[in-house]
């Protein structure tokens, strides 16, 4: 038979374990304590709130502007034609990662491109850090001739 006694040390719960046990043998499965390690763990990260720095949000629009000195771009929403977005790259300049659709790497000959190859007028869809306003991933179905 165990005995758990519960301290807080620093803020960390802390599991001290007493008993009959002898040294050197396994506990059984019952007589752990998984509550515990879980609560020592701490809460959970929030991703994906409202409110939250990690917040996502994905939306289907077109390019309106590509502003290579500040790296960023402007994507007309497509469900509200005159809401436009402008976001930046969290990635550093020249390294921004611009995907393309499987359709449209078939017509383009590759599956990346660099932010100066993207044109106005571009069928895009993506998904964006609200409180941010940095694009988490782009990836463009249809390049603007």
């Amino acid at each position: 038979m165990l005995m758990n006694l519960t301290r807080l040390v620093g803020g960390v719960c802390m599991v001290l374990a007493m008993g009959a046990w002898p040294a050197g043998a396994q506990v059984p499965s019952s007589e752990r304590n998984h509550e515990s390690n879980q609560a020592s763990r701490g809460p959970a990260a929030p991703l994906n709130r409202q409110g939250s720095v990690l917040a996502i949000v994905k939306l289907k629009g077109s390019i309106a502007k590509v502003d290579l000195e500040r790296r960023t771009i402007t994507v007309a929403v497509k469900k509200k034609k005159d809401r436009e977005i402008e976001l930046a790259f969290s990635q550093p300049a020249g390294k921004e990662q611009i995907d393309v659709s499987k359709k449209a790497a078939k017509l383009l000959g590759k599956k990346n491109l660099e932010l100066e190859e993207l044109k106005p007028g571009s069928t895009v869809h993506l998904r964006y850090y609200t409180s941010l306003m940095q694009v988490m991933d782009l990836v463009v179905e249809q390049l603007a001739r």
